[in-house]
């Protein structure tokens, strides 16, 4: 089952998620309702408790063009004048944070397959996944700074943890673009492929693989190395025990020992659906 929104469609088929930018024909711009629409459907894949991968890709030659120019001529936004037009702007930009914070707060990883240029938003967009492929011809780029802007929906803070710092700094001050290979070499990116089609292909081995392993040791996964990016080693380390202590699964060895031994694959329950309310 696809479902079609503004700027993208989306579908899930054996416990993978596949999130396709559908704009090509926009350079894959995102509109203001990308930013109600994301957390929305992130937010329901991850309450399901099925979803155990999630891709993000892109049709066309550009993965994805940033924000839709039209938000800046539009919105009153980037035009206030007064204390009170200044506030909002203050919570639609919290809101625009808060639709990419969803990609880390989801139960699942998120692997993005960059098959073009992924510039402004776009960077910030993958820098909030938790593995990022391309093809050889993807290109990078910070490109608030050429139009005048400082980046504001998270490249700034999660680059320097992706990339050395300097290296981040260079780009966010120069807004010079990063090609396939050096964002490789710098480890930006996790694979790098030929063509878009075997980079699609290696996203999908790649989320297939994760499916195969326990749900929740791979949550626990993802949550232990997202906290211990934001804090120090023995906070960390403690985060871990209480972590470990609500999560480690006997039975989830078992299954995963015994499937090493007769070569069968093993299977794992999913997460459970969390409920809208509490």
């Amino acid at each position: 089952m696809i479902s079609d929104y503004e700027c993208f469609a989306i579908s899930v088929e054996n416990g993978i998620a596949h999130l396709l930018l559908n704009r090509p024909e926009k350079s894959n711009s995102l509109t203001r309702a990308f930013w109600s629409d994301l957390p929305a459907v992130v937010d329901e894949l991850s309450r399901s408790g099925k979803v155990r991968a999630m891709i993000i890709s892109a049709q066309g030659k550009v993965f994805c063009g940033g924000l839709d120019l039209q938000m800046f001529s539009t919105a009153t936004e980037f035009h206030a004048t007064c204390p009170e037009e200044r506030e909002v702007m203050q919570v639609n930009l919290e809101r625009m944070q808060g639709a990419l914070n969803a990609l880390e707060r989801a139960r699942f990883p998120v692997i993005a397959a960059v098959q073009g240029a992924c510039i402004g938003g776009g960077l910030d967009l993958i820098a909030a996944c938790d593995l990022c492929f391309a093809s050889e011809v993807a290109k990078f780029r910070i490109e608030e700074t050429n139009v005048g802007m400082m980046a504001d929906l998270g490249v700034l803070q999660r680059l320097p943890r992706l990339i050395p710092a300097g290296v981040a700094r260079y780009l966010a001050l120069t807004g010079e673009t990063l090609d396939a290979a050096e964002a490789y070499r710098l480890g930006l990116l996790v694979k790098v492929f030929p063509t878009a089609e075997e980079l699609l292909n290696g996203a999908f081995a790649t989320a297939r693989r994760i499916a195969e392993l326990p749900p929740v040791a791979i949550n626990g996964i993802k949550r232990a190395m997202i906290y211990g990016r934001d804090h120090g080693v023995y906070e960390s380390l403690q985060h871990t025990v209480l972590l470990q202590s609500a999560i480690l699964s006997g039975q989830d060895i078992l299954r995963s020992l015994g499937a090493r031994t007769t070569g069968a694959p093993a299977h794992f329950h999913d997460l459970l659906a969390l409920k809208n309310a509490f």
